[in-house]
């Protein structure tokens, strides 16, 4: 459809340039199409690219809206002439922005590109990188009520940043299917996962799984401590990489280090419950991660998870200092804390950790988003 569909009641827009693959964001965009079906309101998100299947599924319609054909921050400029040439033309009583486009109401923030450059490459981005020349406009234009984010660490990059008052921003943590990622569904195939990985009964299996982008997640950090702790304890650890990246400058350090035919490498697969169920430790030495849906998802399939102080759902572990490593650690610290946490009650604490993810299911997080948006209208 090209336009919104004529209907009595509140009408909400969701804005984000593509709502046609698997990503955190379209899974955002589709739990506040949900939250705002359950308030009453007719929702229409509006993209560039996606399919009305998934739309449809969350109760919500679809309008397609014209891409500017070549790549650059223009391409983005225009997405956001788009939205409010459209929303000049409906109305909407609420419009959600996802960072691309500017809102009178909340633009929901999925990364920091400005503080992602320095913490993985050291530098500052140019004044044209696309993605950081919009969020730029939309941050510094400061028309929205409110900014929510994934986690602490990115509000007070802002605050920082753009000096947007304290007051705007609203820490909302992305939550898991707590159908799909339980301990009975990870565990079923436990058995079986790791005799495909390899892994013998008197082995520990160790895994970094993600989506991709190996270097943001550290991979290489992964590696040499993958090194060192075999060093330490020879054919004593298997270590698993999942995700969609170039693994090959990877492989070509774990065999200079000497541990290539200790380390496996998979791409993504759907049931990926089963992976964390085979898992001993999931690790995310990740230089930076705006939140990382994957540590919560292993805790709630009872995974132990140790995760670098910059991935934003190490927040939610502050009762558990133990599993959340300093940003600037080292490899050998890495591994010593690796094989710590090995030698204790890995069971008891993957118990704990599932329950504490429950506080972060989609349920939970629905609930939450609701009150977010009832407060955001009483308040207009």
């Amino acid at each position: 459809m090209n336009e919104g569909q004529s209907g009595a009641g509140k009408l909400a827009a969701i804005a984000i340039r593509q709502v046609e693959k698997n990503t955190g964001a379209s899974r955002n965009a589709f739990e506040q199409a949900d939250a705002l079906r359950a308030l009453g309101y007719r929702v229409v998100i509006l993209a560039e690219r996606g399919k009305s299947e998934l739309a449809g599924q969350h109760g919500a319609d679809l309008v397609r809206l014209w891409r500017w054909p070549l790549k650059g921050a223009f391409r983005r400029f225009w997405f956001n002439r788009r939205v409010q040439a459209w929303a000049k033309r409906n109305t909407p009583n609420l419009l959600i922005s996802h960072g691309d486009c500017e809102s009178p109401d909340t633009v929901y923030l999925h990364n920091c590109v400005h503080l992602a450059s320095q913490c993985i490459y050291g530098r500052e981005l140019p004044d044209d990188h696309e993605v950081a020349a919009i969020h730029d406009h939309v941050l510094k234009g400061g028309k929205f009520r409110q900014i929510a984010v994934n986690s602490r660490m990115m509000g007070e990059d802002l605050i920082s940043r753009y000096g947007i008052a304290r007051d705007k921003i609203e820490i909302s943590y992305p939550g898991y299917d707590p159908e799909q990622f339980t301990p009975e569904r990870a565990r079923v195939g436990r058995d079986a996962q790791r005799q495909a990985l390899g892994v013998g009964d008197d082995e520990r299996l160790i895994g970094l799984v993600s989506s991709g982008n190996f270097i943001k997640r550290n991979v290489t950090l992964f590696v040499a401590m993958a090194a060192l702790m075999e060093q330490a304890s020879p054919s004593r650890y298997r270590f698993l990489v999942v995700g969609k990246d170039d693994a090959a400058p990877y492989q070509q350090q774990a065999r200079e280090a000497g541990v290539e035919g200790r380390i496996q490498w998979r791409s993504t697969i759907p049931e990926v419950e089963t992976l964390y169920g085979a898992l001993d430790l999931f690790v995310l030495p990740a230089h930076i991660e705006e939140f990382g849906r994957v540590a919560l998802e292993a805790m709630a399939c009872g995974t132990p998870v140790l995760l670098n102080a910059r991935v934003g759902s190490a927040e939610l572990l502050h009762e558990h200092p133990s599993l959340v490593m300093g940003a600037e650690s080292t490899p050998e610290q890495w591994a010593v804390r690796c094989s710590h946490l090995l030698e204790s009650d890995t069971q008891a604490l993957g118990n704990t950790l599932a329950t504490l993810a429950k506080s972060y299911s989609h349920q939970a997080q629905n609930l939450k988003l609701k009150a977010s948006f009832e407060a955001l209208m009483k308040g207009r």
